[in-house]
């Protein structure tokens, strides 16, 4: 087994895999990419986007292809919930971050609308909102559970960790003490 990760250092989609590939023990050859200059990954993928994962002559492009593939080559390791009906939800968590979470917040950290011009004043405020939004739903999610689907994390907990560690460390941003469930979930997940 020869997994090398194509990868930039500053990207939510690498992150989870990176934080996927330890959580499930998999060793795996770091190619950090310069967003500047994308040859090495276009040479190996035929593209020029990250993450792209090889696997002796495999290539897969795309986090969510990237750990499907994961799972079903090297097996579950506590990445999925038991139950069918759990894990179809952890897999639609980690499409709620790649889809809604990750757009939100790179408009809100780049300060740039979706058709990429300077977000106005009226537009962040709506994007703050929506935020605000999405983490009272984080908070309800977390009020009675100590990770997504049980106590320990998993697929779900790594996609929105992946997102949300990018508004904190790249926002400079805290988690608010108002949604105190969220905040105590973020700790856990930063815990080592």
């Amino acid at each position: 087994m020869a997994l090398r990760l194509y990868h930039f250092a500053a990207c939510p989609f690498c992150e989870k895999v990176r934080l996927s590939l330890k959580h499930m023990g998999l060793t795996c050859e770091s190619v950090a990419i310069d967003p500047d200059d994308r040859g090495r990954v276009e040479a190996v993928s035929g593209q020029r986007l990250v993450p792209v994962l090889c696997d002796d002559d495999r290539v897969i492009p795309d986090s969510t292809r990237i750990l499907r593939y994961l799972i079903a080559r090297y097996g579950e390791s506590n990445m999925l919930p038991q139950s069918p009906a759990d894990q179809a939800l952890a897999w639609i968590v980690e499409d709620y971050a790649d889809e809604v979470l990750g757009p939100l917040l790179r408009s809100i950290l780049e300060d740039k609308n979706a058709a990429g011009g300077p977000l106005q004043t009226h537009e962040r405020r709506e994007l703050e909102r929506h935020l605000e939004t999405q983490f009272r739903n984080l908070e309800q999610l977390f009020s009675q559970r100590r990770f997504a689907f049980g106590d320990a994390p998993g697929l779900a907990d790594i996609s929105l960790y992946a997102f949300l560690g990018c508004l904190v460390r790249l926002g400079k941003r805290e988690i608010s003490a108002g949604f105190p469930h969220l905040k105590a979930w973020y700790g856990r997940m930063e815990a080592p």
